[in-house]
């Protein structure tokens, strides 16, 4: 990735982004439908927009889900979007999710 590629991604985030391992649920939806059991991974990273999470499987792009994060003593609850996904060394995957719904007491905490 160029120099300037890298310019355009800092770009794009409109909040810092926090390197955090926590545990986090998450389940994928479509629509009202759940497709298939709840799944664990942890965050790589997390900010008020959103999260990176190392997942077992490969979530596509607009998959929607429900996600519980624990962050400290505290659970976070959000729904998101997956925005991208890459696959890790170790067979895992990094899974970015935009939040798309989120409390606003939920967010602050994330700050």
């Amino acid at each position: 990735m160029s120099k300037h590629e890298l310019e355009n991604v800092r770009e794009k985030r409109t909040s810092r982004r926090i390197r955090a391992l926590n545990l986090t649920s998450y389940t994928p939806r479509k629509g009202d439908k759940q497709e298939y059991i709840v799944s664990i991974g942890r965050t790589l990273d997390v900010s008020e927009g959103g999260v990176k999470v190392e997942t077992h499987r490969k979530l596509e792009n607009g998959t929607e889900l429900e996600m519980d994060i624990a962050i400290e003593d505290k659970i976070i609850t959000a729904k998101g979007e997956v925005v991208h996904t890459e696959e890790l060394k170790n067979g895992l995957f990094g899974t970015g999710i935009r939040f798309t719904s989120i409390s606003e007491e939920d967010r602050t905490s994330l700050r």
